[in-house]
Order: C-alpha cells, then sequence, then structure tokens
C-alpha cells in the first residue's frame, strides 16, 4: 500500500508540472490541458472516495500484519 500511495503522488506531480509545462508555452487552451486540469481540480468526490478506500485498505493489513522476525 505504501507504494501504491507514492506511485500516486507521484502522478499527481507530474500532472501539476504538465499543467504548468502547457501554460508556461501558451497551450492554455489545448484538450489535453483541460482534461489534465478536471483530474487535478474538479474531481473532489472522486478523491475523497479514493482516498476512503486506501484508508479502508490500509485498516484491513493492520490486521493481518505480522512480526517477521518471530
Amino acid at each position: 500500500m505504501k507504494y501504491t500511495i507514492e506511485l500516486l503522488d507521484e502522478q499527481h506531480a507530474a500532472l501539476v508540472q504538465v499543467i504548468q509545462f502547457l501554460d508556461n508555452h501558451k497551450h492554455s487552451d489545448e484538450p489535453v490541458r483541460e482534461a489534465v486540469d478536471k483530474i487535478l481540480n474538479h474531481s473532489d468526490d472522486l478523491i475523497r472516495k479514493s482516498n476512503g478506500e486506501i484508508k479502508q485498505a490500509q485498516e484491513v493489513l493492520k490486521r493481518y500484519e505480522y512480526d517477521d522476525e518471530s
């Protein structure tokens, strides 16, 4: 789960860089810019649900953790 969260964070950071690149190169009106903006800034409900699933999965994993050094 740790790596899944890290991957999602890195993907988010990459999308932010895409937005900045497009804006800096006068491509603010491109369809791809709109698509990236929609995911980054207009998907609050989806982000909230995704975070809930991650939290739920983490709680399940905690129940099944064990000490490898035993």
